[in-house]
């Protein structure tokens, strides 16, 4: 019999301990945290022998043969290298840790206590999971070319704060769903991520949504989480025959495959729960003595946090050649002329190009040397807000003599322009351009309307077109 020990006595450790009723061999021994009177109530609905006011405590007691680690995600680490140096196995909710330098010290202190971890991917060990593997090694949709992940759902922004989740140390939608994607793209594709594409949406200091783009030998890759939105929780594989949905990535039961021969559904119902397919494994592994998931592997999980950690850079670390890269985008998209005609066409080009996109938009182009309005656009739902933005943004164009993104970065880095926040008329972000001819600055080009620095993209993107596919550098990072 494995008697068990959990770590914490949230929300997760009651779905876990629900589960647990069902894997025989096993039974609830032991829980731990901080609230006696939490501790008592968790009891009465999960029965058990003991429980602790303090997580060392059940690590003290020799009668646990496993814990599982239900706390805050910048817990884990901590809390997972002492059960480890007690010998005792360790099933740890996901993230493993919050970085991949945390995971590894995981992993090396897993081998050299000769004590087993593994990190609780759920989604690998339901059944459906099992068949994903066994239509892809047999080329039901050819070589994978192609994977496309979304873990996204709407948190209310009163809640914000309230839990670990909001909170910058540990917090975020990357590491809460986006390590569900980041699992998939990590079994599936290989080698290192070379960065194409970042866009995000980051608020005091925690990101709100993110969607990375990302190219490995195999195959590209796409990553969105989000805390701000909902979109259906899917993922896309595609391959040179076909393509397989993934419905619900977090807890899969349900696979769409698309190939020459039509389109089929292949449904695989948990066993008991999302939760139980995992703890069955483990299980075993503790009772055969296994010292590692040949499911969860220690390098399958620090790939994991590798892969956040290199989109969280995108975000979070600028330096002066960010800069330079922008202001190349400027004198790369420049023009011979610009006249009223020409206002019209690339308006006009930035009006369709919007429609690629999931909001509408206002465009503006303004004339530099009489500051006349030369072209105007407001798709459905726009409003004088939005030209408010736009003229924030295009006093950044004519105070700096570069776009809006370059002051919101340049910003970013020496808090240059930090009175500019919150006056109602400068605007700190990306969406309006300098179009530059013969070195001056003969238009303002204005976007207002999409979020995560896509605003910039569609001007630089646009502009490009109009100046007939010109070639221009590609920003990768997120812009404000």
């Amino acid at each position: 019999m494995i008697r068990w020990g959990i770590i914490g006595a949230g929300n997760i450790a009651h779905r876990f301990a629900k589960s647990l009723a069902n894997e025989q061999g096993s039974s609830l021994y032991a829980i731990s945290g901080r609230n006696a009177e939490k501790l008592s109530a968790f009891a009465e609905e999960f029965p058990c022998e003991k429980q602790y006011v303090g997580h060392d405590l059940l690590l003290n007691d020799e009668n646990v043969d496993a814990v599982y680690i239900a706390l805050p995600h910048v817990m884990h680490a901590q809390w997972a290298v002492k059960a480890l140096e007690h010998h005792i196995p360790v099933l740890c909710e996901k993230p493993a840790a919050v970085s991949e330098k945390e995971t590894r010290a995981i992993a090396e202190c897993a081998r050299k206590n000769g004590t087993l971890f593994m990190e609780a991917m759920k989604p690998r060990f339901v059944p459906v999971y099992s068949r994903l593997r066994e239509l892809l090694q047999a080329g039901e949709i050819g070589e994978i070319k192609r994977v496309e992940t979304s873990m996204c759902f709407a948190l209310p922004m009163e809640a914000f704060g309230r839990s670990y989740h909001t909170k910058p140390e540990g917090g975020g939608a990357l590491l809460d769903g986006g390590i569900y994607c980041a699992s998939l793209i990590e079994d599936l594709l290989k080698g290192e991520p070379q960065f194409v594409q970042t866009y995000a949406t980051c608020y005091q200091g925690v990101d709100l949504y993110s969607c990375t783009e990302m190219e490995f030998e195999n195959g590209i890759a796409s990553l969105e989480a989000g805390f701000d939105r909902n979109v259906p929780k899917n993922a896309l594989i595609q391959g040179t025959k076909g393509s397989v949905t993934v419905v619900d990535l977090h807890r899969p039961q349900t696979l769409i495959i698309r190939n020459e021969k039509g389109e089929k559904t292949i449904t695989e119902p948990y066993e008991n729960d999302d939760f139980y397919s995992q703890i069955h494994h483990f299980a075993d592994l503790v009772r055969e003595g296994k010292k590692e998931s040949p499911v969860m592997t220690y390098e399958a999980m620090i790939r994991e946090a590798r892969i956040l950690d290199g989109i969280r850079s995108m975000f979070t670390e600028y330096d002066e050649n960010d800069l330079l890269l922008l202001q190349k985008q400027e004198e790369e998209l420049c023009a011979d002329s610009f006249t009223n005609a020409d206002a019209l066409s690339l308006g006009n080009i930035i009006a369709k190009n919007a429609l690629d996109y999931d909001r509408g938009v206002s465009i503006r182009i303004d004339r530099c040397e009489d500051d006349l309005t030369v072209f105007q656009y407001m798709m459905d739902g726009k409003n004088a807000r939005n030209l408010k933005y736009m003229d924030g943004k295009k006093k950044c164009v004519m105070d700096t003599g570069h776009s809006s993104a370059w002051a919101w970065l340049k910003n970013t880095i020496s808090n240059e322009f930090a009175d500019w926040y919150g006056d109602g008329v400068h605007a700190l972000s990306g969406g309006a351009f300098p179009l530059y001819v013969n070195g001056e600055m003969k238009a303002v080009i204005q976007v207002s309307g999409l979020h995560e620095g896509k605003d910039h993209e569609l001007i630089v993107r646009s502009l490009s077109q109009w100046l007939n596919d010109k070639p221009y550098s590609r920003f990768t990072r997120m812009l404000g």
